[in-house]
């Protein structure tokens, strides 16, 4: 692997996390407008970004199988893992292990959804409230980066860094303060199994 690539590496990476969480913030927006979809925006966003770390864990498996494979037809020759490994990893992996990384991640954001579902359906509403705020406001923070790239994109040179440091500001406090404010939306009925937590205590109708 050349220092050229080494370099890239980090924003590769860096990249595809964005991108995933990205589409979770989209997702996250897209499932506000109606009250069916509204109470699962939270795990809906969360499977989606899941697939960041879960595409970047399959990358660094396969990178490994080519070095180690370089390695081992090479006789230990580590000046043959050059650029042309990294471009090709799936002509060299085939579409097997695409298939088998793609069911494995689904698999896993599903099974991390569907857990954030169950716990943070049985918080509180005082730590539910301040959950999705936080998360809300971090969902903001994200349009608020696509927002700062958008600029450097539209070359768009004039009073920039105030432009995006506002936007950034409007959007984490405005995802923050509506996610506090309507919280209860984003809850949908009290669970009636496996719950350690009483209806008043999820509607937070026993608070002062």
């Amino acid at each position: 692997m050349t220092v050229e690539n080494a370099k890239v590496l980090p924003l590769l990476f860096a990249a595809i996390i964005f991108a995933f969480l990205l589409l979770g913030s989209i997702v996250f927006v897209a499932c506000l407008p109606l009250q069916q979809t509204r109470r699962f925006a939270l795990s809906a966003a969360l499977w989606c970004a899941m697939w960041g770390p879960c595409s970047l864990a399959l990358l660094l498996c396969a990178g490994l199988g080519v070095i180690a494979s370089a390695f081992i037809k090479k006789t230990g020759d580590v000046q043959s893992i050059n650029t042309p490994y990294l471009p090709h990893l799936l002509a060299v992996l085939g579409w097997g292990y695409l298939i088998l990384g793609v069911l494995v991640t689904a698999t896993v954001a599903s099974a991390t959804a569907w857990l954030h579902q169950m716990l943070t359906q049985r918080f509180t509403f005082a730590l539910f409230r301040l959950y999705a705020t936080l998360v809300s406001a971090g969902i903001g923070s994200v349009f608020g980066w696509s927002l700062g790239l958008w600029l450097l994109w539209a070359n768009i040179t004039q009073h920039v860094l105030p432009l995006w440091l506002l936007g950034m500001l409007v959007l984490i406090l405005g995802f923050g303060a509506t996610a506090y404010k309507y919280a209860s939306a984003f809850r949908g009925d009290p669970p009636t199994t496996f719950t350690w937590i009483s209806p008043e205590e999820f509607a937070g109708n026993h608070e002062p």
